[in-house]
């Protein structure tokens, strides 16, 4: 059992304290993750520790929260700007299997790309761009403000990110890996990403595809936490296989460091 603090980031006091089994917890938690607790829909502020294999040695979990304020009808919009347009095949789920669980929401928001793909990335970046500019706007106030979107961009480039020159051995020969995943599903039992594989990388999990070991799909979750500097070995395997960072709800594309 895991105890669970609840702590409100309104006014830093503890509103809930529980014990729950870890298998009913997610295996991280994100800034601005939304967990519905009953009562309204509450905000990741930050978590301590921030991951399963954290709050399993520590046996508690301290969640900070912000109530996400409620909103007429007429304000609902997206809450991202923009979606991958198709998600990976998918086999039946495994219960069984040691997954990455994600929300489909998240397939490739920060994903790395091969630089020969620039101007692909770039166009997508323009279109996103676009839609924080025309088609946004802020409900609430302060720091329960939230800022929704009428339109979102489904990225349908770059198709193939990686065109076959990174395995998936030299991969990990580059990243330090800690805990490896059996692969990825999607939530909600919709399935498991066919030849999928994931593994957490310092504060980051590294997910995506492969073929015969060579790797076609490479992406960064959590999408905020994915920076060059903050990822162990990431600045390496970018020079070394000629890559960007992109995360496109933040319109950020960074290149390696010379």
């Amino acid at each position: 059992m895991i105890e669970l603090l609840l702590v409100d980031a309104a006014d830093g006091q503890p509103f809930g304290r529980s014990e729950l089994p870890a298998e009913q917890l997610p295996d991280s938690f994100a800034p601005h993750m939304q967990l519905d607790l009953g009562d309204g829909v509450w905000e990741v502020v930050s978590a301590e520790p921030a991951d399963r294999s954290g709050y399993l040695a520590a046996g508690r979990l301290v969640l900070t929260l912000r109530r996400v304020p409620s909103v007429d009808p007429q304000d609902v919009g997206f809450t991202l700007p923009t979606l991958c347009a198709e998600l990976p095949p998918l086999s039946p789920p495994d219960d069984t299997a040691d997954d990455l669980v994600l929300h489909e929401d998240e397939w490739r928001q920060a994903e790395l790309v091969e630089r020969g793909r620039r101007a692909e990335v770039e166009a997508e970046l323009t279109q996103i761009r676009q839609v924080f500019a025309e088609h946004s706007r802020t409900v609430g106030e302060g720091e329960a403000a939230l800022r929704v979107f009428e339109q979102l961009h489904l990225r349908e480039r770059p198709a193939e990110p990686l065109l076959g020159a990174l395995t998936r051995q030299r991969l990990f020969e580059l990243l330090p890996a800690g805990r490896e995943f059996t692969g990825v599903a999607l939530r909600d039992g919709q399935g498991r990403v066919a030849d999928s594989f994931a593994a957490e990388v310092g504060p980051v999990t590294v997910y995506g595809r492969c073929t015969d070991g060579v790797v076609t799909a490479l992406g960064v979750t959590p999408a905020a936490a994915a920076t060059v500097p903050g990822v162990p070995g990431l600045a390496e395997l970018m020079r070394e296989f000629d890559l960007l960072l992109v995360a496109w709800c933040s319109l950020r594309c960074e290149e390696p460091p010379a």
